[in-house]
């Protein structure tokens, strides 16, 4: 991992010329590649990024500056670096400081030990990253995927009073609406499930609300992927059942915390228990969150502010949470993202110790 306490060469001696011409290389290149979207670094990070050997070993895609290599650990791209580490050692860095301020810590607790194989855990006022482990592992996301797939589908402009059938090809195995073929639900009691419920079925049939064809919508949240310079997520099917959709935990953390900044993804994973019609039938179902932390007792001591939680024999049990030590308590909000924990329940567990940890040994 990249040491952010000591620079290579001081800021000012640094010349603009190799900066420059990095930037039109980038451009030129961003012109034969419209399919991939990225921000710039701006001038002063090419700056440093020309002079430091270790920066240019582990982001050396000239497209985009995405980590291609072991020196990046979990950091998804050049300005990741530059937004935790960069910022604190170079003046000319300042633009991408937080735009809050980060915790202190004032504890020296090495985190707990988890069943998950991998971890984040972030300060989302900040989006400094407080802890980490394997976080750079490419890993199954399983239902986490519905996360994208939910945004897809909000943002087509599409009316959560449209009705639409759950048909039987949208039956795909794992977590569903036990339905008849053709069965009619509003978008909105769709999205329910999908989030609230986690049915696969639910997140096949909402993807007709974009009017897209499932390869198509599959492009799209690959597009949007790409856009976010997440190099190591890839999406095959719009559900999680499927292996290939792929993440790390800090690459997924930028997904979800994206998504659980929204109030429509927020409704919908805050939802302990959610009642939604079947059209066609004349019947209610209902539907419990698959989030325990949002409604066993044991943890009433937090808040959450987004969940949704997957689950593949090959990925073991994943976790994208937001939670609070208390609902007013905004400004200590953490994400946790986690991957392959041993149980539901240890999932959860996880979670809640990583989280402890965090708000005893930062302020």
């Amino acid at each position: 991992m990249f040491c952010h306490c000591e620079k290579a060469v001081a800021d000012e001696a640094i010349p603009r010329r190799i900066a420059s011409s990095l930037l039109l290389a980038m451009t030129a290149l961003a012109i034969f590649l419209p399919s991939v979207v990225f921000a710039a670094p701006n001038d002063a990070l090419l700056s440093v990024y020309s002079y430091r050997a270790d920066l240019r070993k582990a982001f050396d895609r000239a497209d985009s500056y995405q980590a291609a290599g072991p020196g990046a650990g979990f950091l998804i791209d050049l300005e990741d670096w530059a937004r935790q580490y960069g910022w604190r050692d170079y003046k000319s860095l300042s633009a991408y400081a937080p735009a809050s301020t980060p915790p202190a810590q004032v504890g020296h607790a090495a985190p707990p030990r988890t069943t998950a194989s991998s971890y984040v855990v972030i300060d989302t006022s900040s989006g400094i990253v407080l802890a980490a482990s394997h976080a750079d592992t490419v890993w199954p996301i399983a239902s986490l995927t519905k996360l994208m797939t939910s945004q897809i589908v909000l943002d087509s402009g599409t009316q959560l009073t449209k009705v639409f059938p759950v048909k039987t090809e949208d039956d795909v195995g794992g977590a569903k609406l036990y339905v008849s073929n053709g069965d009619t639900f509003t978008l909105d009691g769709l999205l329910y499930a999908t989030l609230v419920g986690s049915a696969n079925n639910a997140a096949n049939a909402i993807t007709r609300a974009t009017g897209k064809s499932k390869p198509d919508f599959v492009r799209e949240m690959n597009a949007r992927a790409a856009a976010l310079n997440l190099g190591r997520t890839k999406y095959v099917d719009p559900t999680g059942i499927e292996t290939g959709n792929v993440s790390t935990a800090r690459e997924l953390a930028l997904v979800a915390g994206n998504a659980f900044s929204r109030p429509d993804v927020k409704r919908y994973t805050t939802t302990a228990k959610a009642s939604i019609s079947v059209l066609s039938q004349g019947t209610v179902k209902t539907i419990k969150n698959t989030n325990w932390m949002l409604w066993k007792p044991q943890y009433d001591h937090v808040f959450v502010t987004g969940g949704k939680t997957g689950y593949l024999v090959e990925s073991g049990w994943n976790l994208a949470v937001a939670l609070r030590p208390s609902a007013k308590n905004e400004k200590r909000e953490l994400l946790v993202v986690l991957f392959g924990a041993e149980s539901r329940a240890a999932s959860f567990e996880d979670a809640d110790a990583l989280s402890s940890w965090a708000w005893k040994n930062f302020k």
